[in-house]
């Protein structure tokens, strides 16, 4: 083990009968092109290296009245769980001192008994050019106010993830896109967003979307009944050209602690299949026609809400000497029945324009004329629109702002996480930012790649002895962001699943 206590062999051509036979010191690696152990020693604080060591791997305990200061390994980052050595105090006390420090911990002040044998350590000491390129920690040490993909090119990474990327074979145009897709930031908690003027307006707009809707009122909680919780949750629209569209906050209901058959009931709503998408985008590949996207401006609460449901007041706009709760008129984002209500809505709209609701796929609409053939395509508040002819497109985009507020993101370029990229050889999808959301909320951006996905002789077994995770859910939660990355990720398959 690194920085263990060992005893290397002195060499017997150099030593009498009453000498050593051994130097006690401090394992520090593997030498480059050499045979043998790189050990320290302890007595004069040089390296060497020697091919007989006798190593104590559970050896790191401290010797009271010593010094904690910390040595220069110039071989070995001064950050990396930094080893520190304690010269001896005095040249009869051979006594040191193996210890696992922060590398911001501070040095204690010298005592005048040492000052003059320590002279060399109080020397400022400059970490050297070539230790710059090491890595230390994950993405947790980052600020969360900064946006999460770029900050993967951070000085001091070895292996920062854009190294391994390349914009090559994107246009320019799509390398624009998707450069301004990665670079923004999403706060994920109202405490990061809370702190951002843009992300504050867009709160204020949402609440007053709300109101000026009438989606609930202000009453007590009556009796007997409870309240189910809220949170926010922040997404960004991007036009076609990568310019952002809007900031957008969401306000949310924690549905998962509604009761069914007391504040819902029927539930299921169809959302496009992936392979629906898949087969729309390959037909329009192949036919060269046009695609458009729709968003929906607070879609579900042009839904009608039946039952009674109460929910606490949203963050930051709750008021503790004055208790109230809201009283649901409309179905908003969370609740169990809230996509039910918003899917019947806009199919019954496109129904009574002409579309024809396809058997293998509830999501998809169909529209065929003399001239224009046109399908749309729902998944909850998102909408593709695919069409030969820009006229058809035109068409059905007038009809529904006739009935709903929508937002004409033009171009598809970035739909349920997936970036598209279009040339006149076909359609490329990918999943850039989301991998990279992956990497930077898991702590691995600065992970040194691997050619292979998993070794193929690895294997994993049920019963293992290490012991189980304190929070499987965060487990569970990772396996399936990075199921959803297979779709574009084929290759990550057969590894996913044995981790599944």
């Amino acid at each position: 083990m690194f920085g263990c206590l060992c005893f290397a062999s002195t060499l017997t051509q150099n030593r009498g009968k009453f000498q050593p036979r051994a130097k006690k010191c401090i394992f520090l690696g593997y030498p480059p092109h050499t045979k043998g152990y790189k050990v320290l020693d302890l007595s004069t604080c040089k390296t060497f290296v020697s091919c007989n060591v006798v190593f104590y791997e559970s050896t790191f305990s401290s010797i009271p009245n010593t010094v904690h200061t910390p040595l220069v390994f110039p071989d070995y980052p001064q950050n990396f769980d930094s080893l520190a050595c304690i010269p001896p105090p005095s040249t009869t006390n051979n006594s040191v001192i193996l210890a696992t420090v922060p590398s911001q911990t501070s040095v204690p002040p010298l005592t005048q008994n040492n000052v003059s044998q320590l002279r060399r350590f109080e020397r400022t000491k400059h970490p050297l050019n070539y230790l710059k390129q090491y890595y230390y920690g994950n993405m947790a040490q980052i600020p969360s106010a900064a946006p999460s993909s770029s900050d993967c090119s951070l000085p001091g990474k070895p292996y920062s993830i854009f190294s391994f990327l390349s914009h090559s074979k994107l246009s320019l145009q799509q390398r624009a896109f998707t450069s301004s897709v990665s670079s923004v930031f999403e706060p994920t908690t109202y405490k990061e967003a809370s702190s951002i003027p843009h992300w504050q307006h867009a709160m204020t707009n949402e609440i007053i979307a709300l109101e000026q809707n009438r989606t609930w009122d202000l009453v007590l909680l009556p009796q007997n009944k409870s309240a189910i919780g809220c949170k926010w949750v922040y997404k960004v629209k991007f036009q076609a050209d990568g310019q952002v569209e809007r900031y957008k906050a969401r306000l949310v209901a924690k549905g998962y602690t509604q009761q069914e058959g007391i504040d819902f009931f029927n539930t299921y709503s169809p959302v496009a299949k992936i392979t629906t998408i898949r087969v729309l985008l390959t037909i329009a590949a192949v036919n060269n026609w046009h695609l458009h996207q729709l968003d929906v401006d607070n879609a579900f609460l042009h839904g009608d809400l039946h039952e009674e449901v109460y929910m606490q007041l949203p963050p930051g706009y709750s008021n503790p000497n004055y208790p109230r709760v809201n009283k649901l008129k409309k179905s908003i984002y969370g609740l169990k029945q809230a996509s039910r209500q918003w899917f019947s809505k806009l199919s019954t709209s496109l129904l009574h324009f002409g579309f024809l609701q396809a058997k293998s796929d509830s999501s998809l609409f169909i529209r065929k004329t003399l001239n224009d053939f046109i399908v749309v395509l729902i998944y909850v508040d998102d909408v593709i629109i695919a069409s030969n002819t820009f006229t058809a497109i035109n068409k059905v985009k007038q009809y529904l702002r006739t009935t709903f507020p929508i937002k004409d993101l033009g171009k598809l370029k970035y739909f349920l996480s997936i970036e598209v990229a279009r040339s006149s050889k076909g359609i490329v999808l990918y999943q850039r930012k989301y991998a990279l959301d992956i990497l930077a909320d898991s702590g691995f951006s600065g992970a040194k790649p691997v050619s292979f996905p998993m070794e193929s002789t690895l294997k994993l077994s049920a019963h293992d002895a290490s012991p189980p995770l304190s929070d499987p859910a965060s487990y569970r939660r990772l396996i399936g962001r990075l199921l959803y990355l297979t779709l574009t990720r084929p290759d990550l398959s057969y590894a996913i699943q044995t981790l599944s």
